[in-house]
């Protein structure tokens, strides 16, 4: 059992005929200047009165606020106003919308443990995605203050053009009802009639100012997965979707510092797009993308990245990475493991460099363990993890 901090309030079991037996209920903790009222907790639990405004949530450092009628979870409350509410798998596995609660009460669907450490439990951090809010609450999100601003989109989209980019690997483009903006790292989430739930792709290509009405994902086939079943199935050209956003917080921060970039399989996509938009803006700032793939043939985009490196002002250099490609072959780059390439980069560079990565879970895990053996620093480590929502989906490379 988790010891928990005698200075503050986590866990208390509802009472008797209220909320749901067994969940806990995690409050902001109590100010130690003020000692503690007998039955405070009763004239939080019944104390709402008919003409108490509703509950609203505010985000810190920002002019954001929504409603949170406790209907659902704080996640959904936040997309549902149209707050652009960093977010993954949705069901409490990644961490992406990790939140600090800095005032209010709220209620877990599950255990938030699962996704957050024994410190972070420590100094307030919630799941908004399995909380449920029971009064106004203030969340502490990293990187909303400073999020790109776009607004929040619903628009009905038509794929107009889809291929193969590798055996498991499509690109499909999508015509829009609608503009949509985004900044170059970002996803959204698409739905299809009959699909359980949306589902998260990267956006593969530079947003383009003068068509707003079109994007492009790479979509990987998962085995037994619903949405990427059905369009791998046959040519989808003319089938219609729904789509949302844009979501996330991988971008480009501004910087002088080298960069450091590494994808594994689909997600290139968002490492592609991002550099394609740095080269546009006149980058100069030294790069080096690693891409792990399976074998040679899992390779794709690999003209595009030789237009980046001539389009860049800087130093660029692109290596692909293969894990299983047969000994006998005639590949002569790079073998074993994406993240075990790092360990042949220049060590200045590794010391000097802000790192963006995605892909699967366990090559960031693996890239974030790297880099901490080789810098104490690894403040700017910016990822996307994908998390396949099918279980039985390989997440290694």
């Amino acid at each position: 059992m988790r010891a928990l901090d005698p200075n503050r309030t986590r866990s208390v079991l509802q009472p008797s005929g209220r909320g749901v037996p067994g969940r806990r209920a995690i409050t902001h903790p109590p100010d130690p200047r003020r000692p503690p009222l007998r039955g405070q907790l009763t004239v939080k639990l019944f104390s709402r009165s008919k003409n108490q405004g509703p509950r609203t949530a505010t985000i810190t450092g920002t002019n954001k606020a929504f409603e949170v009628p406790g209907k659902d979870s704080i996640l959904n409350e936040a997309l549902a106003a149209g707050i652009p509410f960093p977010h993954s798998c949705t069901v409490g596995t990644c961490g992406t919308c990790k939140s600090k609660l800095v005032h209010g009460r709220v209620r877990e669907i599950v255990d938030s443990a699962i996704a957050l450490t024994a410190q972070e439990l420590r100094d307030g951090y919630i799941l908004p995605c399995q909380s449920i809010a029971r009064t106004s609450i203030e969340l502490d999100v990293a990187g909303l203050a400073d999020m790109p601003e776009h607004p929040l989109v619903h628009t009905g989209a038509v794929i107009s053009a889809h291929r193969a980019l590798t055996h498991d690997i499509a690109e499909i483009v999508v015509a829009l009802d609608h503009d949509l903006e985004y900044t170059a790292g970002q996803y959204a989430e698409l739905r299809m009639d009959g699909l359980t739930g949306p589902r998260s792709y990267s956006f593969a290509t530079a947003p383009d100012d003068a068509d707003r009405r079109r994007a492009t994902f790479y979509v990987r086939h998962v085995p037994g997965g619903q949405f990427s079943d059905w369009l791998f199935d046959t040519n989808r050209d003319g089938a219609h979707l729904q789509l949302a956003g844009p979501f996330g917080d991988l971008w480009l921060r501004p910087a002088e510092q080298p960069l450091l970039c590494v994808a594994g399989g689909s997600g290139l996509a968002p490492i592609k797009a991002l550099l394609e938009d740095a080269a546009r803006r006149g980058c100069a700032r030294q790069t080096v993308l690693l891409f792990g793939a399976r074998t040679q043939h899992d390779l794709y985009c690999l003209a595009e990245m030789d237009d980046l490196r001539r389009s860049w002002n800087g130093q660029f250099d692109f290596r692909a990475v293969l894990s299983e490609e047969p000994p006998e072959s005639a590949w002569t780059g790079a073998r074993g493991f994406v993240t075990d390439a790092v360990h042949e980069l220049p060590t200045q560079l590794l010391h000097d460099c802000h790192i963006y990565t995605c892909g699967p879970p366990a090559m960031i895990d693996a890239l974030e363990t790297a880099m901490g053996e080789i810098r104490t620093d690894i403040e700017h480590f910016y990822a996307d993890r994908f998390i396949t929502r099918y279980p039985g989906a390989a997440q290694t490379l």
